[in-house]
């Protein structure tokens, strides 16, 4: 009887490792409006993915209309910007998150969050906005910021 017992033990141990492998992951998408960079979390590393488009708003720049008509305005055209260099990364995400189809957390400054979440092709993929500047954060910082959030989500999901 105490070798079932044991066995079963081993099974749930395997089981578990098992979950924590292919379900604790995360996207954490930390943006800017100069610039974006996607990571997979695991909880206790960050893995650098890259997007098919370009990082840096730089890119974007240079596509952009003259200063004419309706960007007569130097904040319009700010914004149009912003808009196309963030059309742009939802595009590319949404290659990622076909091949990763794991929650995804979205950090950057209230008003770029703002912009993103009104431009995405994939709310649905957003587990939550964190709004703050978080560009000079380091990778330890960010995990202190993502981790009353995941907390959260693992109460919501399971």
């Amino acid at each position: 009887m105490s070798g079932l017992e044991f066995g079963s033990f081993i099974l749930t141990l395997k089981c578990q490792h098992m979950k924590t492998e292919d379900k604790y992951k995360y996207l954490v998408l930390l943006l800017s409006a100069k610039k974006v960079s996607l990571y997979m979390y695991d909880k206790v590393t960050f893995e650098k993915l890259h997007l098919t488009s370009s990082d840096s708003i730089e890119a974007y720049e240079r596509d952009m209309p003259e200063k004419v008509g309706k960007f007569s305005d130097a904040h319009d055209h700010k914004e149009a910007l912003l808009d196309k260099f963030l059309l742009h990364i939802d595009k590319a995400l949404g290659t990622i998150l076909n091949e990763h189809p794991v929650p995804l957390f979205v950090l950057g400054t209230k008003k770029v969050t703002g912009h993103f979440h009104k431009i995405t092709k994939h709310p649905k993929a957003v587990a939550d906005y964190i709004d703050g500047n978080y560009n000079e954060h380091t990778l330890p910082e960010l995990k202190e910021v993502l981790a009353h959030p995941i907390l959260a989500l693992g109460f919501v999901k399971e």
